[in-house]
């Protein structure tokens, strides 16, 4: 699977480059999706991109994409490997001119994340990950800066990455002590936070889907890290109809004891 880094990171870029042609136009084409979700002509371009260019590469590999249709389970139940795609992480903060959104490929067999690419376009910046290959990060705009090897790292305080508009007390009910924030936006980029180590964890609660963890899921569990559900139960994938995810906490170093910090009756709630 390490052959496919390359020609994916290359994909990932190039939707990155339609992404960014478009945000830069006064009219992105915003619209409501049937689940009260945003949608640009930015989503669609890359995903475009993305799906003719991994059809391209491996023809033979079924995509899922968060921007087309989601196949029934009887369809893809049997599905041994696939390509899971969020084109563009982010939507909301691509709507605000924030930067913070991303390209996101990931690779499943057998139901588990193998490879993942997260590509942030407005950094030129990707994180990239393979099972037993390790985690990585790639400054393009700096063409002789070797790869960086990823990490998690444990602070002196615990430090939560978390979005930029999030109500902090809401997090705070989870946790049983003081905690430094990082902002960022977009589900992705904050795993990719947690896996360089600038920060400790990050707690999702409310709706995602799978395509938000798929990439995540590798690049932080190449660095050392993790990414479970609120029960502290693997996140699934492609094994239910319904492809919306659990709340889930991605964690960093494993000296931090998680279940502890996540108190009993607040993993209750937090479901």
């Amino acid at each position: 699977m390490q052959s496919f880094l390359e020609p994916c990171i290359k994909i990932a870029q190039e939707a990155g480059q339609v992404i960014m042609e478009i945000y830069d136009q006064e009219d992105i084409g915003e619209q409501q999706k049937s689940d009260d979700t945003p949608v640009t002509r930015a989503d669609i371009a890359a995903n475009k991109v993305l799906i003719e260019g991994l059809m391209k590469l491996t023809p033979n590999i079924p995509i899922m994409s968060e921007e087309s249709r989601i196949p029934p389970l009887n369809e893809r139940q049997n599905w041994t490997r696939y390509w899971l795609l969020d084109p563009m992480d982010g939507t909301g903060e691509f709507i605000l001119k924030s930067g913070d959104f991303a390209v996101n490929i990931a690779l499943i067999e057998n139901n588990k994340p193998i490879l993942g690419i997260i590509h942030w376009p407005v950094n030129n910046t990707t994180y990239f990950a393979c099972a037993s290959f390790g985690s990585f990060k790639r400054e393009h705009n700096n063409p002789c800066n070797k790869d960086q090897k990823l990490q998690v790292i444990k602070h002196e305080k615990l430090t939560l990455a978390v979005s930029r508009r999030q109500n902090i007390s809401v997090v705070s009910c989870y946790l049983d002590r003081d905690f430094d924030t990082i902002a960022v936006g977009s589900c992705s980029l904050k795993a990719c936070i947690v896996a360089e180590g600038k920060a400790d964890c990050f707690l999702r609660i409310g709706p995602t889907g799978e395509w938000d963890t798929g990439a995540s899921q590798v690049i932080v569990e190449q660095a050392g890290g993790e990414i479970k559900s609120a029960e502290f139960e693997d996140i699934s994938y492609n094994q239910r109809e319904i492809t919306e995810n659990p709340d889930f906490i991605v964690m960093g170093h494993n000296d931090w004891p998680w279940k502890e910090m996540i108190t009993p009756h607040r993993r209750t709630e937090f479901l």
